[in-house]
């Protein structure tokens, strides 16, 4: 009983690991983008508030920060996401009122799809490196780095640790990306298109975002197989032809 219980805390502590460095790629970098952005188009109040920093503690929510993702963890969820304190943005600073809206509300998700990219990049990067050393095709390794699933299937090796830690950033940054660009307020892709909306119209449609969130929890509870079913293909899709890229050019 207590050897299955150490396998199991160990394999917790194992998956909270590699969990880390893709929650903080993916959270506050978005964070701090909303803030840049808003700054950029007159508003300060992000960076008054000493917000326009990759310091996590100044971002962390013990809830969507801490508690969730440990949650999601122990539950084995097939995907382990978090969120930060959201960025304090005024929009009445802004020099123009729909161009801030609009450029700050892309700038978050956007932030995620360069991340993922970038990530994408440097895994691959490795891959072609640890190919010429163990004199193995890049492609093999490649498909034995994706068999890595976040959850209850990684690897104790340091190529299988090392693999799922990028394989579930550059997966956690889409997923962020395209749930924020979901036109439902007060998500991202709500701004965005409120910023095309004539003004009584813009003001009703973002005053949804009141219940925005229970608006969110209602659909996933009751409609969820068809939300994952129109999804899943987007990210899927991003996960292989932008985070992996280069595939195309392996061995």
């Amino acid at each position: 009983m207590f050897d299955n219980i150490f396998a199991e805390f160990k394999n917790f502590i194992l998956q909270l690991l590699i969990a880390i460095p893709g929650i903080y790629l993916a959270v506050i970098p978005h964070e701090v983008m909303h803030g840049y952005i808003a700054l950029k188009n007159g508003d300060y109040t992000a960076k008054n508030m000493g917000r326009l920093t990759m310091n996590p503690l100044k971002h962390i929510d013990i809830i969507g920060s801490i508690i969730l993702p440990i949650l999601l963890i122990l539950l084995r969820s097939n995907i382990i996401f978090a969120y930060a304190k959201p960025v304090p943005i005024n929009p009445t600073y802004f020099r123009n009122f729909r161009k801030g809206l609009r450029n700050t509300s892309i700038a978050g998700p956007g932030t995620n799809l360069v991340v993922a990219f970038l990530i994408g990049s440097v895994y691959g990067l490795i891959i072609l490196i640890y190919s010429a050393i163990s004199k193995q095709p890049a492609s093999m390794i490649l498909a034995q780095g994706l068999n890595f699933s976040f959850i209850g299937q990684t690897s104790f090796s340091f190529f299988g640790v090392i693999s799922a830690m990028f394989v579930y950033a550059i997966r956690i940054s889409i997923f962020l990306a395209i749930f924020n660009f979901l036109p439902i307020p007060p998500l991202d892709g709500s701004k965005i298109i409120a910023s095309f909306l004539p003004e009584r119209a813009m003001y009703r449609y973002l005053s949804i975002g009141r219940i925005g969130f229970f608006l969110i929890f209602a659909i996933l509870m009751f409609f969820g197989r068809f939300f994952w079913t129109f999804l899943n293909p987007v990210i899927n899709f991003l996960f292989l032809n932008l985070g992996f890229w280069w595939r195309f050019f392996l061995n």
